[in-house]
């Protein structure tokens, strides 16, 4: 088991269960009336994504047998357990691949598993959901840390994963299917010139349909958090430093090109879909912010030093317990 923070006095506790596009993670949240403040431990192994095997009886059967000493890490201190389906599944499911009575029998297996010794409830999340907690993480996460000021009138929230973005702000959520999965499959497929070309061609499409321009208005600080983050990071604007709307527009560009050039240069090196992750997180990111004020600013940051030795890292996971707790 890896510890993300410091020991504590446990008061409450919840086990998350994030059923992801990639694979499915498990963490323990636990508010600690010593700090007054929410401790994470996340579990020291993975199973496969939920998507993958839930339309399956064998297969689901053998994912919940899998994932059963994972969530017993952290008994008895977590009497609940909660497990979130997110883009994965909800892609499956909105294309026809997996059917609500596929979705049910899995429920059912889940809570009449006769080898659980927890109470685990399973939801599939909407896109406005994972924008809400994720939201609810980085606010939490950003006032702990002293981020806000008078000059801040709103704070937002941007994310982008494997198969959708969010965007969060003034009580509004917005998720954009846009699937940066596809953009690293083109990746492999095509290389890095055309890939880019035909997944903005095709992201555009999704962001100018639902983001409005100049979207949210100016004054307003967004936290751009997991995989847009890494894209921040990527492209230099990693850390606690902000930067704006079209600051953030150049660096991403710039980094982009850099990746063009780069795999122009090593046209004999074999590429994976690792190597496409953040260049298709930075065009998801242009996308988004060329329809964002470009006075807001943009805090890129996926981890953060609540006090020496506690770090959180700003999730949908971490937003449903703080909720919770």
């Amino acid at each position: 088991m890896s510890q993300q923070s410091s020991t504590a006095t446990v008061s409450s506790s919840v086990v998350v269960v994030d059923c992801g596009s990639g694979y499915t993670r498990v963490t323990s949240f636990n508010f600690s009336a010593d700090t007054t403040l929410i401790h994470a431990v996340k579990s020291s192994s993975n199973i496969s994504a939920l998507h993958t095997v839930i339309h399956c009886p064998d297969k689901s059967h053998e994912w919940i047998k899998q994932l059963i000493p994972i969530i017993e890490e952290f008994h008895p201190f977590a009497p609940e357990v909660f497990l979130g389906g997110t883009g994965g599944v909800r892609a499956l499911i909105s294309q026809g691949r997996i059917s609500s009575a596929e979705v049910y029998a899995f429920q059912q297996k889940l809570e009449n598993f006769m080898e659980l010794s927890f109470e685990a409830n399973f939801r599939i999340l909407s896109g406005d959901d994972e924008a809400k907690y994720e939201f609810m993480a980085a606010d939490y996460c950003g006032k702990k840390c002293g981020f806000f000021d008078s000059s801040n009138n709103k704070v937002g929230l941007l994310s982008s994963g494997g198969m959708s973005s969010q965007i969060y702000v003034d009580g509004k959520a917005h998720s954009l299917e846009t699937a940066t999965k596809i953009g690293n499959a083109m990746g492999v497929e095509h290389g890095m010139r055309q890939a880019i070309a035909d997944f903005k061609k095709r992201v555009s499409k999704i962001v100018q349909t639902e983001l409005p321009e100049n979207y949210g208005g100016d004054n307003i600080l967004y936290f751009a958090v997991e995989l847009l983050a890494g894209a921040g990071e990527k492209a230099g604007m990693g850390g606690v430093n902000k930067t704006t709307v079209s600051d953030a527009i150049h660096k991403f560009t710039n980094y982009i090109n850099k990746n063009i050039d780069e795999e122009v240069l090593e046209s004999t090196t074999k590429r994976t879909w690792r190597d496409y992750v953040y260049v298709m997180n930075a065009v998801v990111g242009v996308l988004i912010l060329q329809r964002l004020h470009p006075n807001s600013e943009i805090l890129f940051c996926r981890e953060f030093e609540l006090r020496e030795d506690h770090v959180l890292k700003v999730s949908w996971p971490l937003g449903y317990a703080i909720q919770t707790l």
